[in-house]
Parts: C-alpha cells; sequence; structure tokens
C-alpha cells in the first residue's frame, strides 16, 4: 500500500552526516526521504505536511540488539551474576504461547516507537522455538509499524559458559530449557521462516539467521549459517564475549581467539553484527576493522550484570563501524536509546587520559543511527539522504528539557529523552503523532500484558524454583 506524500516543514534537522544543524523542509514519499531542501521551498501540493518550526528532526534510532520476550520483565532480577540472570531468564520466558509472545513484542513496539527507536534487531527468542513462534513476533512487527530483523537465535551444544563451577546436579536434563534440538531440524526451519517471512510488510521485516553465542554452536552449524546467509542475502547477528570466561573456552577449544575462530569459518564479514563484544583484543579489533563486521555495544546491561566495558573508543579509532543496543528489558529495564548513547560516551572517558581520544556527540548520534543501518544491511537507513528509508523522529523543542537551545547535538546525546518525542514516521507512516499512538491502538495491549509475568511464573512454577536451584550453583 502507498503511503501519503508528507512534507515537514522548516523543521532544525540533526543526523549523523552534518555536525551543523540546519533548517529545512523534508519531502517523504512512497516510503522513502525523496528531498531534503531549503526551507519554505518544499512543494506541498497533495501532501501532509507537518510544522516543523518548533522541532528536531533526526533519524530514527536503531537499536541493533534486543530481545523481545524479555520486554516484560523489567524489574525482574537485580545482583545476579551473568549465568545466574540466564537462568532466571529461562524460567521467565520458556514455553510462552503464541499469543504471550506477540503480547511480549507488542509491548516492545509501543516503547520503543514512543521512545523515537524506529527500527530493531530482535535477537528472538530465548530457548528453542516453533514456526508458530516466528510467526506470532512477525504479526507483532507488522500489526505496529516497526522496522524488524527477526534475528532467529540458535544453537547445537551445550551453555558451557553458563554451567556451575562443579558441575550440572544430577537431574539437570530433565529440566533443562536450553536443550539444543537436532541441527538438521534447527536448519530447516530457520530456512522456512526466512522463505516464509523475510521481507514481509514490503521489506520492513526480515528475518535471518543468529547464533545464540559461537561457543555454544558446532562448527557445522555456524558453516550453515555462512550458507544461510550467502543464498538468501541475509545479515548475521551473535552474542560474542560478552563475559571473560566465553574467551578462555574459546581459547582452550579453538587454540585461538573466538574472533579468529569465526573469521577461519567465513563469518566475519559485513554481514555480520555481534552484540556486546567485550573481551577481545587489538589483533581481534583489527580483524573486526579489515573485516567490516560491527559491534554492538550494549553499555547499560553489561554495567548491570558487571560483564565488562566493551573497548569502543579503540574500536572506532581502528575503523571499527560500532552500533548500539539495549540488550533485553531483563538486564536494562528499559528500552530507552538516549540512555544507551549518553552511557556509550561517557564509559570512555576515565580510562583515557587523552581527550582528543574521547568519542564525541555525533558518534554517538551515529552509532545509534547510521551504524545500526548498516547492521541491519538495510541501505540509507539511519541517514536523511534522498532516497533513504523514511524512519524519522521530531522532538518538541518546546519541552523544558530542550530550552535554551544551545547546542543541538550535544544536547541530543547529553540531555534529551524520548519524553519529548512528538511525531514517529516508519517507512513513511506517521505511528506517533502529537505524542499519541495513531497507527494502532496500545491500550488494550496495554491491559492484556499486565499480567503476563504473573500468569506465566504460575504456569512455570517447577522451572523457577529449578533456576533458583541453579543461581545458588553458579558464581
Amino acid at each position: 500500500m502507498t503511503s501519503p506524500k508528507i512534507v515537514i516543514k522548516d523543521a532544525l534537522v540533526v543526523s549523523a552526516q552534518s555536525a551543523e544543524p540546519r533548517r529545512s523542509d523534508v519531502v517523504v514519499e512512497n516510503g522513502r526521504i525523496s528531498a531534503v531542501v531549503a526551507t519554505g521551498t518544499a512543494d506541498t501540493k497533495m501532501a501532509k505536511t507537518i510544522d516543523g518550526r518548533d522541532r528536531l528532526l533526526m533519524p530514527g534510532f536503531v537499536n541493533a540488539h534486543t530481545h523481545s520476550p524479555t520486554n516484560v520483565l523489567k524489574g525482574t532480577g537485580d545482583l545476579l551474576s551473568h549465568p545466574a540472570f540466564m537462568w532466571r531468564n529461562q524460567a521467565d520466558t520458556a514455553g510462552r504461547t503464541p499469543d504471550e509472545i506477540r503480547l511480549s513484542a507488542l509491548l516492545g513496539c509501543i516503547e520503543h516507537l514512543l521512545g523515537g527507536t524506529t527500527a530493531i534487531i530482535d535477537h528472538f527468542p530465548e530457548q528453542g522455538f516453533t514456526e508458530g513462534d516466528v510467526a506470532a513476533v512477525v504479526d507483532a512487527y507488522r500489526m505496529t509499524g516497526l522496522r524488524a530483523m527477526v534475528a532467529l537465535r540458535i544453537f547445537d551444544e551445550a551453555y558451557t559458559d553458563i554451567e556451575p563451577p562443579g558441575g550440572y546436579p544430577p537431574d539437570f536434563a530433565a529440566g533443562n530449557p536450553l536443550s539444543p534440538a537436532p541441527l538438521a531440524d534447527t536448519i530447516a526451519l530457520v530456512e522456512t521462516c526466512i522463505v516464509r517471512h523475510d521481507h514481509s510488510a514490503d521489506g520492513r521485516i526480515r528475518i535471518c539467521p543468529a547464533p545464540s553465542n559461537p561457543m555454544r554452536c558446532s562448527d557445522d552449524l555456524l558453516s550453515e549459517v555462512v550458507r544461510i546467509a550467502g543464498i538468501h542475502d541475509t545479515p548475521v547477528h551473535m552474542h560474542l564475549l560478552e563475559t571473560a570466561i566465553q574467551g578462555t573456552i574459546a581459547r582452550k577449544r579453538y587454540g585461538r581467539s573466538m574472533v579468529q575462530h569465526l573469521d577461519k569459518l567465513g563469518l566475519l564479514t559485513d554481514r555480520l553484527s555481534t552484540a556486546h563484544t567485550i573481551w577481545l583484543d587489538d589483533d581481534d579489533i583489527a580483524l573486526f576493522a579489515e573485516r567490516g563486521s560491527i559491534p554492538v555495544h550494549n553499555p547499560e546491561s553489561n554495567l548491570k550484570l558487571g560483564t565488562g566495558i566493551s573497548p569502543i573508543a579503540k574500536m572506532l579509532r581502528a575503523g571499527v563501524t560500532v552500533a548500539l543496543g539495549t540488550d533485553g528489558a531483563s538486564t536494562n529495564d528499559n528500552l530507552d536509546m538516549h540512555e544507551v548513547m549518553r552511557l556509550a560516551l561517557m564509559l570512555q572517558r576515565p580510562s583515557e587520559p587523552n581527550r582528543n581520544h574521547w568519542p564525541k556527540a555525533i558518534d554517538a548520534i551515529r552509532m545509534a543511527t547510521i551504524a545500526g543501518g548498516k547492521a541491519m544491511r538495510c541501505a540509507g537507513l539511519g541517514t536523511l539522504e534522498p532516497g533513504a528509508p523514511a524512519d524519522l523522529v521530531l522532538h518538541d523543542l518546546r519541552a523544558p528539557s530542550w530550552i535554551p537551545l544551545n547546542d543541538p547535538l550535544t544536547q541530543l546525546v547529553f540531555s534529551a529523552s524520548g519524553a519529548t518525542v512528538d511525531t514517529v514516521i516508519v517507512d513513511g507512516k506517521v505511528i506517533v503523532e502529537g505524542k499519541r499512538m495513531v497507527a494502532f491502538d496500545m491500550e488494550p495491549i496495554l491491559s492484556e500484558v499486565r499480567g503476563l509475568v504473573r500468569h506465566q511464573r504460575d504456569r512455570n512454577r517447577d522451572l523457577h524454583a529449578w533456576a533458583a536451584r541453579m543461581e545458588k550453583l553458579v558464581p
């Protein structure tokens, strides 16, 4: 369905493509930006017009790593190690019905859109899945208008990085929600879902293979991911080196770093984006730069779980494209990309005495927009160039947090929040207008989702008891 022509008049335009904000008219046609012209010169004939005089216009954020099953899990865990969090997460997400999967995804869509995020990479789900589960999450993105890459989280080996130091209890296998399916079944399911759902909603929704973490996968599975991505022209997404133990296990297992092993298997290309990417050395960083692979920095979840701080300042200086993500709401407790941008910059500064090496506000905006678009392999996403997807956000500059307007780029990163988002356009369609969701009715979703966690925990009582035992066994 063709979207109507939209003209945004006299907006203050901010993007990572220019260090100098400027007043412009922006024209949207057929889901794309057709022109960015001098104020007052756009042809408004047969167009919906939006008054941008008191608005800051920017590309929508791209959340390049999140988990829709955890959208309902804000406030469900603190003071947990990474292994303990992982086991609790299983008890809180296993065994959901398609309706529960859809509801959790819908809740995230609402939070993303109202906060100015227009595109996401959803590393989905937490355990094994069915074709019906994938259809449910795709349906949520189709209904709400959010742009999404559904990255199918697969594995065929044990989660050795979260096992107890003394080994698993004797009855571990009976209660383990992370028992993998046979490799052939997993690969067939991924390809079926790609054929059925990739390029859904006129290309706004895509599907890609996404190993949970390479050390939880056999080389045969990883080689199959290379094949699938090549045949179907998809990205590849995965967790990588989130914890120190993962780096240690990789070197013992492969006799080389995990990054070097991915390179040997042909995975380290510009198709690949890797969440966390903390425990890597200078040689690994050089490989990322050479191959064009994209680390996705998740500063808030990394800090909450105490897993480490990714060296993104060093990566940026080496020429690596770095994207940003919130991670799941069970570790971040929100889906606010403004917080992620701000923390991503500030975390790099205490350990770097040379202020010339500090990432700047425009770097944060680039990571949260253009770099995320590259991770999604969506040409032009995150830019304001003619021909780029029309995923746009307007902030209300009359809000007290924007007054006085001294430096729009700096204030966008260090003082703004999703609270001042007024209008959101995705794929050329107005989704949020006047701070209100207009593309769909969000109230029934909010009402229905309120009891989801309680019902899930009642149903998974035995699994929660089992997870509580595991939490005592892991450091």
